[in-house]
């Protein structure tokens, strides 16, 4: 199809991430479509700064939108309630309940799922939900309208092989591999990069399923340097338990972030997840990576090449995958050829083929 009038949807754009990264990569292969959301925070993108946005009602209300994750009864309603009617092709960027928009009876709805909503399909490793009353009571709402919504998604994308088998066993839909633009391609290939140092580096939101006190536990028995990065609720509680050889600087700015990645011996990723941007990150600075061989960084990341997979979410598996790494050589160009396959040209090539076809 050669679509007229495109609509980008996101759940919401209040902070920077992988699901917000796809978003802005859209708006750039489609800087005509208008951008729908349902709470959107202007400082937290400049880049868009005189670009029309649509918001839901919950931006009317200051206490739901800055606490619009918590109080997930309203964001079904808040998602339906975005008028797409004008648009004749809809693409919506969803981990949660972006993919419950409504469009047109004529129009195409384009989902790029991230993932099938964790905390529903599964509380025990996302259990923001299981954790309060009536949680359990919101999962089977919630699931069976997600279920419902997928009646409105005409094409699956998603980001990984690993999302795609379950977007199987969950929704029982077809989807097709694209990966996301992790990365830019002209950022590979960057020049002058200063020396290693004697440290390792994590970084993501301090979430308990993204396994930072893994590391640190790991790090502690290890005796040797980490450097944390990013801030969360575990915040707290990953600092007291961390040992003289932990650090943590915060939510870093692009260029000190940048300057990490290529400083460190290596970047600790002990998340599973659907994909992952982190590992990628890493790469494309030459940087190898140490993570959990299961989900996407079985993808991403290349065993004994552009770095180390460990078999378990436990202590001893990344004390184990450490020392292994110390004893290997890598070599950096390996590592950023195999990040090439992650760049925005990539994606933005193999998106628009797909959209064309249909």
């Amino acid at each position: 199809m050669k679509p007229k009038k495109v609509a980008i949807v996101a759940e919401w754009m209040t902070s920077r991430g992988g699901g917000e990264k796809v978003v802005l990569e859209l708006l750039k292969i489609f800087p005509d479509a208008d951008l729908f959301t349902t709470v959107y925070r202007a400082s937290a993108f400049p880049e868009l700064k005189g670009k029309k946005v649509t918001t839901s009602f919950l931006q009317k209300i200051p206490v739901l939108r800055n606490h619009h994750q918590a109080l997930l009864p309203f964001l079904p309603r808040a998602i339906e309630s975005l008028n797409l009617d004008k648009y004749d092709l809809v693409i919506s960027s969803s981990s949660s309940i972006g993919k419950g928009v409504i469009k047109s009876p004529e129009a195409i709805h384009l989902c790029y799922c991230h993932t099938p909503m964790r905390y529903v399909w599964q509380p025990n490793v996302d259990r923001r939900l299981i954790r309060i009353p009536f949680g359990r009571f919101m999962i089977s709402a919630l699931k069976k309208w997600d279920l419902k919504t997928n009646k409105g998604v005409d094409v699956f994308v998603c980001n990984s092989n690993f999302t795609k088998d379950r977007i199987k066993r969950f929704y029982n839909l077809d989807a097709q591999v694209i990966y996301p633009p992790a990365i830019l391609e002209s950022e590979i290939n960057t020049q002058n990069k200063p020396e290693r140092r004697n440290f390792y580096f994590a970084i993501s939101r301090l979430v308990h399923y993204k396994r930072f006190d893994l590391a640190i536990e790991a790090f502690n028995k290890l005796g040797k340097n980490l450097t944390i990065a990013g801030a969360g609720p575990e915040e707290k509680w990953l600092r007291r338990i961390a040992g003289p050889t932990i650090s943590f600087v915060g939510a870093p700015s692009d260029k000190v972030k940048k300057e990490l990645f290529q400083t460190c011996r290596a970047v600790i990723f002990p998340a599973e997840e659907d994909f992952g941007i982190v590992p990628i990150e890493a790469q494309a600075n030459g940087t190898p990576v140490i993570a959990y061989g299961k989900g996407g960084n079985t993808e991403t990341v290349i065993d004994g090449k552009t770095g180390c997979l460990f078999g378990k979410q436990e202590i001893k598996s990344i004390i184990e995958s450490v020392e292994r790494f110390e004893k290997m050589r890598f070599v950096e160009s390996d590592i950023k050829e195999n990040a090439v396959r992650f760049t925005d040209e990539k994606f933005k090539k193999s998106l628009l083929k797909l959209i064309e076809n249909i």
